[in-house]
């Protein structure tokens, strides 16, 4: 993947572009940032403009072999290596192990004839201890002909030994807009709806394909649809809502809905429109509400919501009923 198509990130690669062009490459980096950003996109492109027959300005081509090879992860110069299970099976929740490091050991031995031979580890923090203090000796004695690229959404999880003997480049989350935009593309949102799903996965890629597909985008239009169907001062339809929500299973996260829906309309009062995760109900606030009455009512909701989890349970339907009422009350 050539940087070009990366979303993002335009300080970061500049970073690494022009250590390519400056013929300053290290043996050792640390991409670290929060998860689904981009951060393995951008390792695979380095590795590929390290690698590419035709480099224009630090940028792969994405269409020489060498390119073709990177992009469907088959080159030669390239080793990707992530967590495993016990059978040595891929798994997020996975161990990187001892036999995984001695691959890579085995991998960086030798001087490539071309190019330069490129390691990449996802999540670098599940190094078992006794696998990063072998990958360490590594690391002590870098290889020839050889870079060692590690990915880490939590860093601090490293041994500073490792940390020590790499060039950090800190990825930030990705834009607002430049996400909505991606999601409006290839998802074809709403532009309002795209940029709430781009604040709610907090600029994560990875994140916002997860909400959609788990049906949270539409379940959140739902949620607060019924929320505003409630008249100030309709006891009748607070006490209804109060009974639905009271039997669904994903209560909690219905009561983090709304939780975020008062939350937007103090900020918004508060004049920071562009934090507003709602954006697309944006036009369904109250210009007259106080804005420390609005986090009154947010502080209500998240005391319901603790009041019917462990270790409290208490009464679901109840609970809410009193919720809604004063909800009601103050419309």
């Amino acid at each position: 993947m050539p940087f070009k198509d990366i979303i993002g990130h335009t300080r970061e690669i500049e970073i690494i572009k022009g250590a390519i062009l400056n013929k300053r490459v290290a043996h050792s980096y640390l991409f670290s940032g929060p998860e689904g950003i981009g951060k393995r996109k951008a390792a695979l492109a380095f590795a590929a403009a390290l690698n590419c027959q035709r480099p224009l300005e630090g940028e792969p081509c994405g269409t020489c072999l060498d390119c073709e090879r990177m992009e469907r992860g088959v080159h030669t110069n390239l080793l990707q290596v992530w967590p495993t299970d016990r059978d040595g099976e891929r798994d997020d929740a996975g161990l990187i192990r001892v036999d995984q490091v001695r691959e890579i050991q085995n991998a960086v031995k030798y001087r490539v004839e071309s190019g330069t031979r490129v390691v990449v580890v996802d999540s670098a923090e599940r190094f078992m201890a006794q696998a990063a203090n072998a990958f360490l000796k590594t690391l002590e004695e870098p290889p020839a002909g050889s870079m060692i690229i590690l990915i880490s959404s939590r860093p601090s999880e490293l041994l500073p030994t490792i940390i020590s003997r790499c060039q950090r480049v800190n990825f930030r989350p990705l834009p607002i807009d430049a996400l909505s935009g991606f999601l409006a593309d290839k998802r074809g949102l709403p532009a309002g709806e795209a940029q709430s799903v781009a604040r709610a996965s907090g600029g994560s890629v990875s994140a916002a394909f997860s909400y959609l597909e788990a049906g949270a985008n539409e379940k959140r239009k739902e949620v607060l649809m019924r929320l505003l169907s409630i008249e100030p001062g309709d006891t009748d339809e607070a006490i209804r809502l109060a009974e639905e929500l009271s039997r669904r299973d994903d209560l909690e996260e219905v009561l983090e809905f709304i939780k975020g829906w008062y939350r937007d309309k103090a900020v918004y009062m508060e004049g920071a429109g562009g934090l507003v995760v709602n954006s697309d109900f944006a036009g369904h606030f109250d210009k007259d509400s106080g804005s420390r009455e609005l986090w009154d009512v947010y502080s209500m909701v998240e005391g319901a919501k603790r009041s019917i989890m462990p270790p409290r349970y208490a009464n679901k339907q109840l609970t809410l009923e009193a919720l809604f009422l004063n909800i009601s009350a103050r419309a």
